[in-house]
């Protein structure tokens, strides 16, 4: 990889800190007590401020969006429901069962670390393959991870990326952000730059994702991927990397202190500007109970 030193051991860090977080046993740790699960919220016609009466009737008359946000809710126990565990595998089931792709990622999940449900990575990777199936990209990608991992299957870089195309052709950061990195090292893909800054340009616009406005930042500070060098446009992406990459922030005051005060007064605008148009749809993927 063409890095700096101080790049090349965030990136890698970030690697490391990537697979753990995904849907590993770790990653889905994380999401049970962090209290958000990675779904397709604007599929759902039930709104999350239902009374718990209202949502159960919903459920009850069918309603698959309903069932997962009523499971969700036993499941943390918020928002006028008991905490049990029991009810929330019930409703997952029966949403999974009816066909909704988030219920059989949540079933994937629970199985995979034995919450409400005995460990069994045989039926999370089941339930996980179904999800992926549907062409739900939270799950496209978490199978995408399973193969780059070897995780309850043959170790394959070709599979992984396969899966990470699907989720990043739907629109999937995370995936987005794993293909930049690969066909920026040549891992499970020919090495190319110029398709490395595509797909972190979309996991940016798409998602948000602060990997990829660090490492837009530097293919713009050394011109790489066909972007053109600029450290005003370094800049701009360093800025937006700033709040959760040390690397980022430093190449910010580097590049800042030889910046004119308009370069840098153009850039905030463009930073300004980008937040206002792609913002909204950065946590598409967030169903909260």
């Amino acid at each position: 990889m063409v890095v700096n030193q101080g790049h090349q051991g965030e990136t890698i860090l970030s690697r490391v800190g990537h697979f753990f977080r995904k849907r590993s046993i770790f990653g889905s740790l994380l999401l049970f007590f962090g209290g958000i699960l990675l779904s397709g919220e604007g599929v759902y016609g039930a709104p999350p401020d239902l009374s718990l009466g209202a949502l159960e009737r919903k459920a009850e008359a069918g309603d698959l969006p309903a069932m997962v946000r009523l499971g969700m809710r036993f499941d943390y126990g918020q928002k006028g429901a008991s905490h049990d565990l029991g009810k929330a595998i019930f409703w997952y089931r029966k949403a999974a069962l009816g066909g909704d792709p988030s219920a059989m990622m949540l079933l994937s999940q629970r199985y995979e670390i034995g919450r409400g449900v005995p460990q069994d990575d045989h039926r999370a990777l089941k339930w996980l393959v179904r999800a992926a199936r549907k062409g739900y990209p939270p799950a496209e990608d978490a199978l995408g991870d399973r193969y780059a991992g070897g995780q309850g299957v043959p170790k394959n870089d070709r599979e992984a990326v396969r899966w990470y195309l699907r989720a990043g052709s739907h629109g999937y950061g995370e995936s987005q952000d794993l293909l930049g990195q690969r066909y920026e090292t040549g891992q499970g893909v020919p090495k190319n730059l110029e398709k490395a800054a595509m797909w972190y340009r979309r996991a940016a616009r798409d998602a948000g994702n602060p990997d990829a406005f660090a490492r837009l930042g530097y293919f713009s500070e050394k011109g790489l991927g066909g972007l053109k060098k600029s450290p005003r446009e370094a800049w701009f992406w360093y800025s937006l990397a700033k709040d959760t990459s040390l690397s980022a922030r430093k190449a910010l005051d580097r590049l800042g202190r030889g910046l004119s005060e308009a370069d840098k007064t153009r850039a905030w605008k463009k930073k300004t500007e980008f937040l206002a148009h792609y913002q909204r749809r950065w946590n598409r993927w967030v169903l909260r109970p």
